[in-house]
This record gives structure tokens, C-alpha cells and sequence, in this order.
């Protein structure tokens, strides 16, 4: 058969969309429509960063001298793989919440981040504050 037809091949089945896929509807990213929105998810990584840590460091203080206190008779090899294990809880936890919010609502993610611009930049200008300091009371106390 000659197919001379400058028709376009019409496919019979229709195509699946590609923005949810095979994901869990959870998993999927959300589709921003108004810049209020991503201002709103922006504010609230900056807010879920900064509670976040300061309950991680809360539960990392009590619950790591707690544990010292009642394994004082236990094997200090264990007691270090917990400490550790529980030193290394923040970060995981961190990454992990950038990484999924990443992958689901970018804003939250982005907040996360600038949470963490916001502490580093502090402790910069105190580092900065501290060295200035030290050599004006170094100065002027004659060493």
C-alpha cells in the first residue's frame, strides 16, 4: 500500500503525563501559581530550620547526658557509637528535609538553605566581632 498522505500519524493510545509518573502523590512537586505561594514556602523552611535545629539540639543535649548518666556501667565503646550516632542526628536529619523538600516544594527547600546562610553569616560577623575585640583589649592593656 502507498502512503502519499501528509496527514500527521494520530497515536491510539494517549500519552501519560510526565509530572506524576509512577511517584507517590506525596513525592510529587508542587506546581507554584502565584508568587505569594512561593514567599509563603520560602518563609516557612526559613522558620522549619530554625525550630528543627533548636529541638534537635534540645533532644541532642538531654538525651546524650541522660544516656551517659544511666549506661555509666556500660561498655565505653558503646556509649561513643551513640555519641556519635546522636552527633550525627542534626545533619542527617538536615540533609535529608533539603533533599526531600528539594525534590517536592523547591521554596521550603531554598528557606532551609537560607536558614543556614542566616547562622553562618552570625557567626561570621561574631567571629569578626570577637577578633576585633580581642585586639582592641590586647592594645590597650599594653601587650
Amino acid at each position: 500500500m502507498n502512503q502519499d498522505s501528509t496527514d500527521p500519524v494520530q497515536p491510539s493510545d494517549p500519552a501519560q503525563p510526565q509530572s506524576g509518573g509512577n511517584r507517590p502523590k506525596w513525592l510529587t512537586r508542587k506546581e507554584y501559581t502565584d508568587p505569594a505561594e512561593k514567599k509563603r514556602d520560602f518563609w516557612i523552611g526559613v522558620v522549619l530550620f530554625f525550630i528543627l535545629n533548636v529541638v534537635l539540639a534540645l533532644c541532642q543535649f538531654g538525651l546524650g547526658f541522660g544516656l551517659i548518666d544511666t549506661w555509666s556501667g556500660s561498655s565505653d565503646i558503646l556509649i561513643g557509637i551513640v555519641a556519635v550516632l546522636f552527633w550525627l542526628l542534626p545533619w542527617a536529619v538536615n540533609i535529608g528535609l533539603i533533599v526531600l523538600f528539594a525534590l517536592t516544594r523547591s521554596q521550603i527547600a531554598l528557606g532551609m538553605l537560607a536558614g543556614f546562610g542566616i547562622i553562618l553569616a552570625l557567626a561570621i560577623a561574631a567571629g569578626i566581632i570577637f577578633t576585633i575585640w580581642c585586639f582592641v583589649a590586647l592594645s590597650s592593656s599594653g601587650f
